[in-house]
């Protein structure tokens, strides 16, 4: 598995898009400057994922947990978005990817960035036909509030051509076609651990106390007046909730 240099990046861009082995890059800014000798510079976009305090006193990774942990927000270009110390957020890039069958590929902080101890990315690799906007898991390991300015170079995409690949003849997967950036999605844990062999019975749960009425049954958030649906997992309200 080779790096693809910077002549080569080129080239798969320029094929047509109907092409199997195009790669797509868009928007790219300041083209000429847009790539290093084996890598694609990639910004900020303007949408992001704020986490939020859990209902509970821990995160369940189960099947609700999409739909709890994050507030949407949208940060306009010129704008920009602070990171506490030692918090985190999940971003995008602004440039939509669409990589081919044979190439894959991986993520990597600006060194400049990386010198503020920020990590832009936390789950690097990017698998072969992976099309959208791609999620950043950004951690501010420092000590210091961070301002994070959409729009602004955070990272790197570096290319590998995967040998003996073959085209694939339909796209599926957890995360199919982002343009905004996606919150993590689970199975329920028994539902994962019963494919290696794990009875449902044998698989510890967390405690749940019974909930008031004036909580959100599926999320445990707090309903406020008479709302129809849970501000926090936009789930139904019950009639006798709300």
């Amino acid at each position: 598995m080779g790096v693809l240099s910077r002549g080569r990046i080129v080239d798969r861009l320029n094929l047509r898009i109907t092409n199997d082995r195009s790669l797509v890059v868009s928007p790219l800014l300041q083209a000429k400057a847009a790539f290093d000798a084996d890598s694609v510079d990639l910004r900020l976009g303007t949408h992001f994922l704020l986490p939020k305090a859990p209902p509970r006193p821990f995160f369940y990774p189960g099947s609700r947990s999409s739909k709890l942990g994050h507030q949407r927000v949208h940060i306009p270009l010129g704008h920009y978005l602070v990171v506490s110390a030692h918090e985190t957020v999940l971003g995008a890039t602004l440039e939509f990817v669409k990589l081919p069958y044979d190439i894959s590929g991986q993520i990597l902080t600006k060194s400049s960035v990386a010198r503020t101890f920020v990590v832009i990315e936390t789950a690097p690799w990017v698998h072969p036909g992976y099309r959208g906007c791609l999620t950043l898991e950004i951690a501010n390991v420092s000590n210091t509030p961070l301002l994070l300015y959409p729009g602004r170079l955070v990272a790197q995409l570096i290319l590998f051509e995967v040998p003996k690949a073959k085209p694939m003849p339909k796209q599926s997967g957890t995360y199919l076609a982002p343009v905004y950036p996606e919150a993590p999605i689970f199975r329920e844990p028994e539902q994962d651990l019963a494919m290696i062999g794990i009875k449902t019975e044998h698989v510890q749960k967390p405690r749940v106390d019974v909930l008031p009425a004036e909580r959100c049954s599926e999320c445990l958030a707090k309903i406020v007046g008479t709302a129809t649906r849970c501000s926090s997992c936009y789930s139904p309200i019950p009639s006798s909730q709300a």
